[in-house]
């Protein structure tokens, strides 16, 4: 409580002595003076001040607990880190576990949140790093105090009602950490330069701090300073080697911003000795270049070159299962993992995606889509018509093509619908899409195809960085913790 809180201390004028209806004068007291009623006043303040700081110590002691003693997996009756005062029920998950890449038709009935798992956050801090290697869910978050420096690695078995935890571990923080991704190297993760045993959480550091991993290729982790070196690793016993050092050119990081055609899930293309790393780059003359993971070679692909007597300059790339292919408005070329170039064709921009089922294309396949295909290796395309007022889904077994409306939605979204990332299912009754606005993320529905309704819910709404475990069940993150949704029982 605040000196704001507590009424006025000013001394009240001195009352009146009483005098008996009488008039007889009051009967003299021996001299003892009295307390003024200022110090009366001020020591009632000063014990409801006390009384205040006690109670609040004892609260804060109470949640200080609580948070220490919180349980990574299973429900807390009493959640202490939630973003809205009665979060919704959890149904839990009662699916098979069973990922084929396609979306289950079971969406068809709408969305239900099957468990969470909380962790401390805070509104503008950091959330949690995820991944799912088959029934496994492994998650890395950083403790919100920032002067701690610490990660927490944990590992859930996720193929039950409730997410069982198997592990748990707290290791440092390194003194630079951005948002990397969980990079798989054989029985361990590789999180920025954090290892992590797979078996028991154990953590320890890479000698790359301030670098990123960015894949894993036959024992080799790639990883790269973000400005403009890259180095090869290997584990020798307990020690790590640096195999190779290379110069690039001013790195970009991350995948391209035309992702969402191909969906890729890491920038290794190619296979055998014709493996390469993608890494996007900031030069005058290429989009990518291509590292070697054994070597450290570095090939420029994507080069600008074959555009520069368009109208539009404007080149995006998408990673391929064994090349890249780069396209602007009325151009596609594609290359090969070593960089050469294997194919040009006219193009003509159009605002199709394929549905993310579970495949990276060839760049055959690609670049028969950009010029007009349907997507061989998905099972639809969804085009979104002038406006994004309506959506247009054609699926890939040259079944009659349907309209959706995006407006006919149960959350009352009804702004343009921009698809960034669709799914469907093997029979295309149900279509996943997740649109992405100006400033706005989060809108995303599973639209029925015999209604033709949208199905979400606020805290779906909400999730971020959206992944899916299985095909009825999918996993984000929210300032609260890791979430899981499930198809809402018909």
């Amino acid at each position: 409580m605040s000196n704001d809180d507590h009424p006025g201390t000013n001394t009240p004028p001195q009352a009146e002595q009483w005098v008996p209806p009488s008039g007889t004068p009051p009967i003299p007291q021996p001299s003892v003076p009295k307390p003024r009623a200022k110090s009366r006043t001020r020591m009632l303040l000063l014990a409801a001040l006390l009384c205040v700081i006690v109670v609040i110590v004892v609260i804060v002691a109470v949640l200080g607990i609580r948070q220490l003693t919180q349980t990574l997996g299973g429900q807390d009756p009493h959640p202490s880190f939630t973003s809205t005062p009665t979060p919704t029920p959890t149904v839990g998950y009662s699916g098979d576990a069973t990922s084929t890449g396609s979306i289950s038709p079971a969406w068809a009935s709408g969305v239900e949140t099957a468990w969470r798992i909380p962790f401390p956050s805070s509104q503008y801090g950091p959330r949690a790093i995820t991944t799912v290697e088959d029934t496994t869910l492994y998650t890395l978050f950083e403790d919100p105090n920032p002067t701690a420096r610490q990660v927490t690695a944990a590992a859930f078995d996720i193929s039950s009602e409730q997410p069982r935890e198997l592990w748990r571990t707290t290791g440092p923080r390194p003194e630079s950490f951005g948002r990397p991704s969980f990079v798989s190297d054989g029985d361990q993760f590789i999180v920025g330069s954090i290892v992590i045993d797979k078996a028991t959480g154990d953590q320890s550091l890479a000698p790359w701090e301030g670098s990123e991993a960015l894949a894993a290729v036959d024992g080799v982790v790639v990883e790269c300073d973000g400005k403009q070196a890259c180095s090869g690793w290997t584990q020798e016993a307990s020690s790590w080697v640096r195999r190779w050092e290379t110069t690039t050119a001013r790195q970009r990081g991350g995948l391209s911003t035309s992702a969402m055609l191909t969906y890729p899930n890491t920038p290794v293309i190619g296979a055998g000795e014709h493996q390469s790393v993608v890494l996007r780059v900031d030069s005058p003359t290429h989009l990518a270049q291509l590292i070697d993971p054994r070597t450290g070679q570095v090939t420029d692909a994507a080069s600008a070159s074959p555009f520069r007597d368009r109208d539009n300059n404007v080149v995006s790339f998408a990673i391929a299962s064994d090349g890249i292919v780069a396209f602007n408005d009325d151009l596609v070329v594609a290359y090969d993992a070593d960089g050469f170039i294997t194919g040009v064709h006219s193009y003509e921009k159009s605002l199709r995606r394929p549905t993310r089922d579970g495949r990276v294309p060839s760049t055959s396949e690609l670049t028969d889509f950009l010029v007009g295909g349907l997507p061989a290796w998905s099972n639809a395309v969804v085009t979104a018509q002038t406006g994004a007022v309506a959506l247009t889904v054609t699926p890939s077994d040259g079944s009659p093509a349907f309209d959706l409306d995006p407006a006919n939605n149960d959350q009352y979204h009804s702004s343009p619908f921009w698809p960034s990332e669709v799914r469907a299912s093997a029979d295309v009754s149900v279509v996943y899409v997740e649109s992405v606005e100006a400033n706005t993320t989060g809108n995303r529905f599973f639209f029925d195809k015999a209604s033709g309704k949208g199905h979400g819910s606020q805290e779906f709404h909400d999730a971020d960085r959206l992944m899916w475990a299985f095909d009825d069940l999918a996993i984000g993150v929210t300032i609260d913790g890791v979430v899981a949704f499930t198809p809402k029982a018909s």
